[in-house]
């Protein structure tokens, strides 16, 4: 049940004494005016009119209701410049169940979001914050064992520890140079950290509740209510969603695993993903093939899809979905790529650049080969088509001929793969891609054999 906030029954209270304090002046008032009209009556030639003295309570009655109502309407008139009590009651009630509005000026998808933000990070000293996340303070292992929780197995806790001691490290550096943080850059850090809780407890290869405890443990310690955290970790798929978040959080996953294969700088870059996470977002691409020019539009693919359903169930599978799209996201991110729609086992993207294109394939495929390596039990299989063309605009999706070409070229592709077309390999020409030319295809709804070409990508 909801608890209700003081300053709702502050309002009800006030609502209550300026009801009571109007009733009672009213009464005053009315009292009076009948007081008046009485002596009125009695010095009147119609008080000896026997009919009006039998009257005479019944009117100075109907003289004292009418007058007290009259007073209370004239009174609440009078005051009705200032805000009504029921207007700051019903406020109070609306903010009691009600997150706070944001302040930051976002828009969008983001907007969905940003009311946490007021509420992320309770400390504004990264003092405290630091103190807090001491891995040694017995404190920090005992969340897991709170009402609602979960408790922690050894290793559990010793990857929390890890972790803690990371972040750590990582706000040592930080408050060097931001020694104070406003909410918005308090909520950054909070997707940092979940990022490195994810990344971390996926390495290790923890279950889902206990990946869940861990982030909501380290955000407590961070300061973030309880119930917040647990808000945020339920909403954390969510948030992949959105470009701007997607890329702080992958900014964390790679941090931590730098920090695993032994880089000492990793704990420093945190410093440098709040600079991009301060950046104001990239603008959209503008719509190319509106005005007559030349787009990309790529199509990824999971490979085996089905078979690891039927050999692992749908939950392991929907995970290896999670990290395609992760990934995927992330390169749409950095290459300035437009999600056009999900396909289920895929992705259909568009690039008003289409080295732009290609750049993101690449990405994708190298990012999903670390993936692999860090989790090799169920490895991520991801194929890409790539074409260029002017596709049809259509209720924010695309059609036409170069749309089922590039669907075509990506399912001649194979597992690691990028195949893109004669138009793609030309438009890249004389930039730094390889391509092998891997002959003609027959694709179905074309005439004539695709000349197809496959991006090499293995550094």
């Amino acid at each position: 049940m909801a608890r209700s906030s003081p300053g709702k029954y502050d309002s009800l209270s006030k609502l209550v004494t300026q009801t009571l304090m109007l009733a009672i002046v009213s009464c005053i008032v009315a009292g009076l005016v009948t007081y008046v009209v009485s002596l009125g009556l009695n010095h009147s030639g119609a008080i000896n009119n026997l009919t009006v003295k039998q009257n005479q309570l019944q009117i100075l009655f109907i003289v004292y209701v009418i007058t007290f109502i009259f007073a209370m309407i004239v009174f609440t008139f009078l005051n009705s410049s200032k805000k009504s009590d029921w207007e700051e009651f019903n406020a109070a009630e609306e903010l009691s169940t009600q997150t706070p509005t944001p302040k930051y000026g976002l828009s969008g998808q983001e907007s969905r979001w940003a009311a946490e933000e007021e509420a992320a990070l309770a400390n504004d000293d990264l003092e405290d914050v630091i103190a807090a996340l001491d891995p040694q303070d017995s404190s920090a292992e005992g969340d897991g064992d709170q009402e609602g929780g979960v408790p922690l197995s050894d290793r559990a806790i010793e990857v929390k520890n890890n972790i803690l001691s990371f972040i750590n490290h990582a706000l040592d550096f930080l408050k060097k140079s931001r020694p104070k943080l406003d909410s918005f850059n308090k909520f950054g850090i909070n997707l940092y950290v979940a990022g490195v809780c994810d990344s971390m407890a996926t390495n290790k290869d923890l279950e889902g509740e206990e990946v869940r405890q861990i982030i909501i443990d380290i955000l407590s310690s961070l300061g973030t209510k309880a119930n917040q955290a647990r808000k945020f970790v339920d909403t954390f798929q969510d948030y992949l969603s959105n470009p701007r978040y997607l890329n702080i959080i992958e900014s964390g996953r790679e941090d931590i695993l730098a920090h695993i294969a032994g880089i000492t700088d990793a704990g420093q870059r945190l410093g440098s993903a709040l600079d991009r996470w301060n950046e104001k977002s990239v603008a959209s691409q503008s719509n190319a093939s509106a005005s007559g020019g030349t787009i990309a539009v790529m199509f990824t693919d999971i490979v085996g899809s089905t078979a690891m359903t039927q050999n692992h169930g749908d939950e392991v599978a929907q995970q290896v979905v999670r990290t395609h799209d992760r990934i995927v996201r992330a390169a749409l991110n950095t290459y300035h790529g437009q999600e056009i729609k999900h396909t289920g086992d895929g992705i259909m993207a568009s690039f008003a650049n289409t080295a732009n294109s290609v750049n993101a394939a690449i990405y994708i495929q190298r990012k999903t080969d670390e993936s692999n390596k860090a989790n090799p039990t169920v490895p991520l299989g991801i194929k890409i088509g790539i074409n260029a063309g002017e596709p049809i605009v259509e209720n924010n999706d695309l059609y036409g001929t170069a749309v089922q070409l590039s669907a075509r070229i990506a399912d001649k592709a194979s597992n690691h793969e990028i195949f893109v077309s004669e138009v793609v390999r030309g438009i890249c020409a004389g930039k730094k891609y390889k391509f092998k030319n891997r002959g003609g295809s027959e694709m179905k709804g074309f005439d004539e054999p695709i000349t197809l070409y496959e991006v090499e990508w293995q550094t």
